[in-house]
């Protein structure tokens, strides 16, 4: 990343009695990143969240937000960011767009053009003049993240947004916070237990497990930023018409095994071709080749071993 983060943990720590809920726990997010959150249930992602949004304190570490801190120039720093913390709550006797404008009153560089452009974000123009009562789920989640962005905040924190969200809703949402990345540059910041979403909606996550940061794994392509090894190592799928005499012909190519007919080999990604040409010249017959990838869950439950997910 080459433009300085909107937001930084440096050694976050929180200790309630004689435990420690939160241990030197330290990430970035950069402009227009969507950035993850995932743990099991106790982790302590909800925890930190209200840390950065200053509903609880922190014991030691610091947390700057557009380069100032919480803990030493708290207004300049909270006033860069929008949250919804749990769900978003609205006056659901009041339309969309009253409730808007009553928030809007807060901050008197909220103008009803911008009131407009947020509406028009998030899709609301159709309904934004009905009453909340008669949004849905969905709607409402629309409606507090529009709030939300109303003063453009560099940062917007967003603890478990997709609760309760069926899928039409989930996948609205997720639009929505990659358009808000894109073409407003905010750094998005949200936490989820729904791992295949998260895969979909974000450039990277931070896993947490027992309080501490375990990974920062991008999703977008790249590699781990912690892992080690060989970068080009990979895991390759051969289907081929004979795999046991496949699997003896490339003996020492790579560590291989058969599986369901089929036969997985884990080599340098640059070798593919040779491997082909080498069967094929062998006289065993390639139907496909496909390169395997684990999914963000399969990764997830590699790091946490299984433990719930929450």
């Amino acid at each position: 990343m080459s433009q300085a983060p909107v937001a930084r943990l440096h050694n976050v720590t929180k200790v309630i009695g004689k435990r420690t809920i939160i241990d030197r726990v330290s990430f970035e997010v950069h402009p227009g990143e969507v950035f993850g959150f995932l743990g099991p249930n106790g982790s302590g992602k909800t925890t930190t969240i209200r840390m950065i949004v200053g509903l609880m304190g922190l014991t030691s570490g610091d947390i700057h937000i557009a380069n100032h801190s919480i803990k030493t120039a708290f207004p300049e720093a909270i006033v860069q960011v929008g949250a919804i913390v749990e769900n978003p709550e609205m006056y659901k006797f009041l339309t969309g767009y009253q409730n808007l404008l009553h928030y809007a009153r807060m901050n008197p560089s909220v103008t009803k053009e911008r009131i407009q452009e947020v509406v028009e974000l998030v899709g609301l123009q159709g309904r934004i003049h009905d009453k909340v009562k008669r949004y849905s789920l969905g709607m409402r989640q629309r409606l507090g993240v529009a709030q939300a962005i109303m003063h453009k905040p560099k940062l917007l924190v967003l603890d478990e947004p997709t609760n309760g969200l069926d899928p039409a809703g989930i996948r609205e949402l997720r639009d929505y916070l990659r358009r808000l990345a894109q073409d407003e540059g905010t750094a998005v910041l949200v936490s989820s237990h729904l791992l295949s979403e998260m895969e979909l909606m974000c450039d990277r996550v931070a896993i947490l497990q027992k309080g501490q940061i375990i990974d920062v794994r991008s999703i977008r392509g790249d590699r781990a930023e912690g892992e080690v090894g060989n970068p080009q190592l990979t895991e390759v799928q051969f289907e081929v018409d004979h795999p046991d005499a496949a699997l003896g012909i490339l003996e020492g190519q790579g560590e291989g095994r058969i599986v369901d007919g089929l036969l997985l080999l884990s080599a340098d990604r640059n070798a593919v071709a040779a491997i082909n040409r080498r069967l094929v010249e062998a006289g065993i017959q390639v139907y496909g080749i496909r390169t395997k990838t684990k999914s963000l869950e399969d990764q997830f439950l590699e790091m946490t071993r299984s433990e719930t997910i929450g």
